[in-house]
Protein backbone atom coordinates (compact mmCIF):
# COMPACT_ATOMS: atom_id res chain seq x y z
CA UNK A 1 0.00 0.00 0.00
CA UNK A 2 1.49 3.13 -1.40
CA UNK A 3 1.75 6.46 0.97
CA UNK A 4 -0.92 9.25 0.59
CA UNK A 5 1.83 11.52 -0.76
CA UNK A 6 2.92 9.24 -3.42
CA UNK A 7 -0.20 9.89 -5.25
CA UNK A 8 -1.28 12.64 -7.87
CA UNK A 9 -3.77 15.07 -6.95
CA UNK A 10 -6.29 14.11 -9.28
CA UNK A 11 -5.98 10.27 -7.86
CA UNK A 12 -6.42 11.95 -4.45
CA UNK A 13 -9.64 13.80 -5.71
CA UNK A 14 -11.25 10.89 -7.44
CA UNK A 15 -10.45 9.09 -4.70
CA UNK A 16 -12.23 11.99 -2.44
CA UNK A 17 -15.31 12.16 -4.33
CA UNK A 18 -15.84 7.95 -4.01
CA UNK A 19 -19.38 6.99 -2.63
CA UNK A 20 -20.46 3.80 -1.04
CA UNK A 21 -22.51 2.96 -4.95
CA UNK A 22 -18.79 3.41 -6.37
CA UNK A 23 -17.18 0.14 -7.76
CA UNK A 24 -14.13 0.93 -6.61
CA UNK A 25 -15.19 2.17 -3.24
CA UNK A 26 -17.83 -0.26 -2.84
CA UNK A 27 -15.00 -3.27 -3.26
CA UNK A 28 -12.96 -2.08 -0.34
CA UNK A 29 -16.21 -1.47 1.62
CA UNK A 30 -17.56 -4.67 0.96
CA UNK A 31 -14.25 -6.44 2.15
CA UNK A 32 -14.66 -4.86 5.84
CA UNK A 33 -16.79 -7.02 8.25
CA UNK A 34 -20.43 -6.68 8.65
CA UNK A 35 -20.81 -4.21 5.93
CA UNK A 36 -22.47 -6.81 3.29
CA UNK A 37 -24.41 -8.11 5.90
CA UNK A 38 -25.74 -5.27 7.41
CA UNK A 39 -27.02 -4.54 3.32
CA UNK A 40 -28.58 -8.04 3.28
CA UNK A 41 -30.21 -7.84 6.78
CA UNK A 42 -31.86 -4.50 5.61
CA UNK A 43 -32.62 -4.98 2.28
CA UNK A 44 -33.77 -8.76 2.58
CA UNK A 45 -35.59 -8.06 5.68
CA UNK A 46 -33.65 -10.68 7.90
CA UNK A 47 -32.31 -8.94 10.87
CA UNK A 48 -30.34 -12.30 12.13
CA UNK A 49 -28.44 -12.94 9.18
CA UNK A 50 -24.85 -13.91 9.08
CA UNK A 51 -22.72 -13.54 6.53
CA UNK A 52 -19.95 -16.22 7.10
CA UNK A 53 -17.33 -14.69 3.54
CA UNK A 54 -16.90 -12.50 1.22
CA UNK A 55 -15.09 -12.63 -1.84
CA UNK A 56 -15.63 -8.91 -3.74
CA UNK A 57 -14.78 -8.79 -7.66
CA UNK A 58 -14.99 -12.79 -7.84
CA UNK A 59 -14.90 -14.09 -11.08
CA UNK A 60 -17.23 -16.63 -12.42
CA UNK A 61 -16.51 -18.40 -15.92
CA UNK A 62 -19.80 -20.04 -16.61
CA UNK A 63 -22.10 -21.13 -20.04
CA UNK A 64 -18.85 -19.37 -22.46
CA UNK A 65 -18.98 -16.22 -20.52
CA UNK A 66 -17.22 -14.54 -18.09
CA UNK A 67 -18.61 -12.09 -15.38
CA UNK A 68 -17.21 -10.40 -12.07
CA UNK A 69 -19.28 -10.31 -9.13
CA UNK A 70 -19.08 -6.95 -6.85
CA UNK A 71 -19.67 -8.48 -3.44
CA UNK A 72 -20.18 -12.45 -3.44
CA UNK A 73 -21.34 -13.22 0.04
CA UNK A 74 -22.38 -16.44 1.86
CA UNK A 75 -24.56 -17.13 4.50
CA UNK A 76 -24.35 -19.61 7.49
CA UNK A 77 -27.38 -21.50 6.20
CA UNK A 78 -25.58 -21.63 2.80
CA UNK A 79 -27.16 -19.66 0.68
CA UNK A 80 -24.69 -17.52 -1.96
CA UNK A 81 -25.85 -13.99 -1.81
CA UNK A 82 -24.53 -11.51 -4.98
CA UNK A 83 -24.84 -7.73 -4.20
CA UNK A 84 -24.20 -5.89 -7.30
CA UNK A 85 -23.87 -2.18 -7.55
CA UNK A 86 -24.83 -0.10 -10.77
CA UNK A 87 -24.74 3.89 -11.66
CA UNK A 88 -25.51 3.87 -15.26
CA UNK A 89 -27.97 1.97 -17.24
CA UNK A 90 -26.98 -1.57 -17.70
CA UNK A 91 -27.77 -3.08 -21.31
CA UNK A 92 -30.34 -5.30 -19.34
CA UNK A 93 -30.28 -4.71 -15.98
CA UNK A 94 -33.53 -7.90 -15.62
CA UNK A 95 -31.47 -10.27 -18.10
CA UNK A 96 -28.50 -9.40 -16.52
CA UNK A 97 -29.28 -10.82 -13.03
CA UNK A 98 -31.25 -13.43 -14.61
CA UNK A 99 -27.33 -14.55 -15.81
CA UNK A 100 -25.71 -14.12 -12.69
CA UNK A 101 -28.24 -15.89 -10.55
CA UNK A 102 -28.03 -19.14 -13.46
CA UNK A 103 -24.35 -18.78 -13.16
CA UNK A 104 -23.68 -18.81 -9.82
CA UNK A 105 -26.03 -22.12 -9.40
CA UNK A 106 -24.22 -23.66 -12.16
CA UNK A 107 -20.58 -22.54 -10.80
CA UNK A 108 -21.43 -23.77 -7.13
CA UNK A 109 -23.31 -26.77 -7.74
CA UNK A 110 -21.64 -29.64 -7.36
CA UNK A 111 -20.93 -32.42 -9.75
CA UNK A 112 -23.96 -34.72 -10.08
CA UNK A 113 -25.55 -33.34 -7.56
CA UNK A 114 -29.26 -34.25 -6.88
CA UNK A 115 -31.67 -31.54 -8.13
CA UNK A 116 -32.73 -30.83 -3.95
CA UNK A 117 -29.07 -29.94 -3.35
CA UNK A 118 -28.85 -27.04 -5.88
CA UNK A 119 -27.73 -24.58 -3.78
CA UNK A 120 -29.89 -21.31 -3.19
CA UNK A 121 -29.23 -17.79 -5.08
CA UNK A 122 -30.02 -14.15 -4.24
CA UNK A 123 -28.59 -11.44 -6.40
CA UNK A 124 -29.03 -8.03 -4.99
CA UNK A 125 -28.87 -5.47 -7.51
CA UNK A 126 -28.89 -1.87 -6.31
CA UNK A 127 -29.15 0.86 -8.58
CA UNK A 128 -29.13 4.72 -8.98
CA UNK A 129 -32.19 4.40 -11.02
CA UNK A 130 -35.57 2.41 -11.01
CA UNK A 131 -34.92 -0.55 -13.00
CA UNK A 132 -38.37 -2.01 -12.95
CA UNK A 133 -40.16 1.98 -13.32
CA UNK A 134 -42.57 0.87 -11.04
CA UNK A 135 -41.89 3.70 -8.15
CA UNK A 136 -40.91 1.49 -5.53
CA UNK A 137 -37.71 1.57 -3.54
CA UNK A 138 -37.22 -2.05 -3.08
CA UNK A 139 -38.60 -4.95 -5.07
CA UNK A 140 -38.36 -8.78 -4.76
CA UNK A 141 -38.57 -10.70 -7.94
CA UNK A 142 -39.00 -14.21 -7.79
CA UNK A 143 -40.93 -17.31 -9.69
CA UNK A 144 -44.52 -17.87 -9.51
CA UNK A 145 -46.89 -20.13 -11.18
CA UNK A 146 -50.25 -18.92 -11.62
CA UNK A 147 -53.31 -19.99 -9.74
CA UNK A 148 -56.65 -18.48 -11.08
CA UNK A 149 -56.05 -14.79 -11.84
CA UNK A 150 -53.51 -14.76 -8.95
CA UNK A 151 -49.36 -15.70 -8.91
CA UNK A 152 -48.23 -17.46 -6.09
CA UNK A 153 -44.93 -17.72 -5.21
CA UNK A 154 -42.54 -21.11 -6.30
CA UNK A 155 -39.95 -21.35 -3.89
CA UNK A 156 -37.12 -22.46 -6.40
CA UNK A 157 -34.49 -21.71 -4.52
CA UNK A 158 -33.75 -18.29 -6.27
CA UNK A 159 -34.66 -14.47 -5.85
CA UNK A 160 -33.62 -11.38 -7.26
CA UNK A 161 -33.59 -7.98 -4.93
CA UNK A 162 -33.67 -4.58 -7.08
CA UNK A 163 -33.14 -1.64 -4.96
CA UNK A 164 -32.88 1.90 -5.84
CA UNK A 165 -31.38 5.15 -4.63
CA UNK A 166 -34.02 7.46 -6.45
CA UNK A 167 -37.24 6.19 -4.99
CA UNK A 168 -36.79 7.30 -1.18
CA UNK A 169 -39.77 5.87 0.68
CA UNK A 170 -38.71 7.44 4.28
CA UNK A 171 -37.93 3.10 5.23
CA UNK A 172 -35.16 1.92 6.87
CA UNK A 173 -34.36 0.74 3.32
CA UNK A 174 -34.79 3.98 1.60
CA UNK A 175 -32.36 5.45 4.71
CA UNK A 176 -29.83 3.05 3.74
CA UNK A 177 -29.95 2.94 0.17
CA UNK A 178 -29.68 6.87 0.59
CA UNK A 179 -26.08 6.52 2.53
CA UNK A 180 -24.69 5.03 -0.41
CA UNK A 181 -24.85 8.24 -2.20
CA UNK A 182 -22.78 10.59 0.46
CA UNK A 183 -19.11 11.72 -0.91
CA UNK A 184 -17.82 12.39 3.15
CA UNK A 185 -18.17 10.28 6.68
CA UNK A 186 -21.20 9.69 8.49
CA UNK A 187 -22.39 7.67 11.05
CA UNK A 188 -25.83 6.20 11.34
CA UNK A 189 -27.05 4.28 14.62
CA UNK A 190 -28.78 2.12 12.61
CA UNK A 191 -25.63 1.24 10.41
CA UNK A 192 -22.94 1.02 12.49
CA UNK A 193 -20.74 -1.41 10.33
CA UNK A 194 -21.14 0.84 6.83
CA UNK A 195 -20.69 4.04 9.53
CA UNK A 196 -17.11 2.85 10.83
CA UNK A 197 -15.85 1.60 7.28
CA UNK A 198 -16.52 4.81 5.27
CA UNK A 199 -15.54 6.52 7.89
CA UNK A 200 -12.01 5.11 8.19
CA UNK A 201 -12.02 5.15 4.38
CA UNK A 202 -12.70 8.86 4.41
CA UNK A 203 -10.97 10.20 7.72
CA UNK A 204 -8.06 8.00 7.88
CA UNK A 205 -4.62 8.78 6.11
CA UNK A 206 -4.51 4.57 5.83
CA UNK A 207 -8.01 4.59 4.58
CA UNK A 208 -7.48 7.26 1.85
CA UNK A 209 -4.74 5.28 0.47
CA UNK A 210 -5.91 2.63 0.29
CA UNK A 211 -8.77 4.49 -2.26
CA UNK A 212 -5.84 6.23 -4.06
CA UNK A 213 -4.32 2.62 -4.55
CA UNK A 214 -7.60 1.38 -6.24
CA UNK A 215 -8.86 4.34 -8.09
CA UNK A 216 -5.07 4.26 -9.67
CA UNK A 217 -5.52 0.64 -10.18
CA UNK A 218 -9.18 1.17 -12.29
CA UNK A 219 -7.14 3.74 -14.15
CA UNK A 220 -4.72 1.19 -15.27
CA UNK A 221 -6.83 -0.98 -16.17
CA UNK A 222 -9.05 0.93 -18.20
CA UNK A 223 -6.27 2.39 -19.68
CA UNK A 224 -4.95 -1.54 -20.68
CA UNK A 225 -8.56 -2.20 -21.44
CA UNK A 226 -8.81 1.22 -23.55
CA UNK A 227 -5.16 0.18 -25.77
CA UNK A 228 -6.65 -3.25 -26.00
CA UNK A 229 -9.83 -1.84 -27.21
CA UNK A 230 -8.01 0.20 -29.50
CA UNK A 231 -5.63 -2.75 -30.60
CA UNK A 232 -8.92 -4.34 -31.18
CA UNK A 233 -10.82 -1.84 -33.25
CA UNK A 234 -7.29 -1.42 -35.71
CA UNK A 235 -7.52 -4.67 -36.04
CA UNK A 236 -10.99 -5.03 -37.26
CA UNK A 237 -10.47 -2.06 -39.69
CA UNK A 238 -7.57 -3.34 -41.19
CA UNK A 239 -9.79 -6.87 -41.47
CA UNK A 240 -12.69 -4.48 -43.23
CA UNK A 241 -9.88 -2.51 -44.87
CA UNK A 242 -8.85 -6.22 -46.13
CA UNK A 243 -12.69 -7.21 -47.03
CA UNK A 244 -13.43 -4.11 -48.96
CA UNK A 245 -10.23 -4.35 -50.96
CA UNK A 246 -10.95 -7.98 -51.51
CA UNK A 247 -14.25 -6.85 -52.53
CA UNK A 248 -13.13 -3.62 -54.94
CA UNK A 249 -10.89 -6.17 -56.55
CA UNK A 250 -13.80 -8.68 -57.19
CA UNK A 251 -15.79 -5.54 -58.25
CA UNK A 252 -13.14 -4.53 -60.76
CA UNK A 253 -13.16 -8.33 -61.92
CA UNK A 254 -16.44 -8.60 -62.53
CA UNK A 255 -16.59 -5.00 -64.23
CA UNK A 256 -13.26 -6.07 -66.02
CA UNK A 257 -15.13 -9.36 -67.23
CA UNK A 258 -18.50 -7.70 -68.07
CA UNK A 259 -16.85 -4.91 -70.14
CA UNK A 260 -14.91 -7.97 -72.44
CA UNK A 261 -18.56 -9.80 -72.68
CA UNK A 262 -19.47 -6.73 -74.08
CA UNK A 263 -17.19 -6.04 -76.26
CA UNK A 264 -17.43 -9.74 -77.13
CA UNK A 265 -21.33 -9.73 -77.53
CA UNK A 266 -20.42 -5.99 -79.62
CA UNK A 267 -18.76 -7.53 -81.86
CA UNK A 268 -20.65 -10.53 -82.54
CA UNK A 269 -23.19 -8.46 -83.24
CA UNK A 270 -21.16 -5.99 -85.12
CA UNK A 271 -20.25 -9.19 -87.52
CA UNK A 272 -24.05 -10.67 -87.54
CA UNK A 273 -24.98 -7.16 -88.78
CA UNK A 274 -22.06 -7.41 -91.45
CA UNK A 275 -22.66 -10.81 -92.39
CA UNK A 276 -26.98 -9.99 -92.79
CA UNK A 277 -25.81 -6.59 -94.91
CA UNK A 278 -23.69 -8.99 -97.09
CA UNK A 279 -26.62 -11.53 -97.19
CA UNK A 280 -29.25 -8.49 -98.59
CA UNK A 281 -26.58 -7.04 -101.01
CA UNK A 282 -26.32 -10.76 -102.61
CA UNK A 283 -29.94 -10.82 -102.87
CA UNK A 284 -30.40 -7.20 -104.17
CA UNK A 285 -27.50 -8.13 -107.07
CA UNK A 286 -29.09 -11.25 -107.72
CA UNK A 287 -32.87 -9.41 -107.86
CA UNK A 288 -31.24 -6.88 -110.34
CA UNK A 289 -32.90 -6.94 -113.68
CA UNK A 290 -35.52 -9.78 -112.38
CA UNK A 291 -38.43 -9.83 -110.70
CA UNK A 292 -38.89 -10.38 -107.21
CA UNK A 293 -40.89 -13.56 -108.05
CA UNK A 294 -37.73 -14.35 -109.83
CA UNK A 295 -35.03 -13.75 -107.34
CA UNK A 296 -37.43 -15.24 -104.87
CA UNK A 297 -37.39 -18.51 -106.78
CA UNK A 298 -33.81 -18.46 -107.65
CA UNK A 299 -32.91 -17.82 -103.93
CA UNK A 300 -35.61 -20.31 -102.42
CA UNK A 301 -37.26 -17.49 -100.05
CA UNK A 302 -40.08 -15.35 -99.85
CA UNK A 303 -41.04 -12.48 -102.02
CA UNK A 304 -41.17 -10.80 -98.49
CA UNK A 305 -37.10 -11.79 -97.20
CA UNK A 306 -36.29 -10.46 -101.18
CA UNK A 307 -38.34 -6.84 -100.70
CA UNK A 308 -37.14 -6.52 -96.69
CA UNK A 309 -33.31 -7.28 -98.29
CA UNK A 310 -34.54 -4.50 -101.07
CA UNK A 311 -35.45 -2.00 -98.18
CA UNK A 312 -32.59 -2.63 -96.05
CA UNK A 313 -29.95 -1.90 -98.28
CA UNK A 314 -31.70 1.23 -99.49
CA UNK A 315 -31.64 2.51 -96.23
CA UNK A 316 -27.92 1.37 -95.89
CA UNK A 317 -26.87 3.46 -99.10
CA UNK A 318 -29.32 6.39 -98.39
Amino acid sequence: MGNLKEYSKEIKETAANLRIIDDALFRLMGEKPGVCEEILRTLLDMPHLQVVKVSVQSVVQSFQREITLDALCMTQDGRYCNVEVQKGNSNDDIRRTRFHAAALTAKYTPKGADFKNIPDVTIVYISEYDVLKNNQTVTHVTRCMKNDESYVPVKDGEDIIFANTCVNDGSDKSELLQLMLNKEAFYNDKFPQISNAISYFKETEGGQSEMCKIVEDYAKEYAKNSIQEAIEAKKLADEAKKLADEAKKLAEEEKRKAEEEKRKADEAESRAGKAIERNYRLIVNILSGRTYEEAADMLGISIEDVKEAEAAIKAIDK
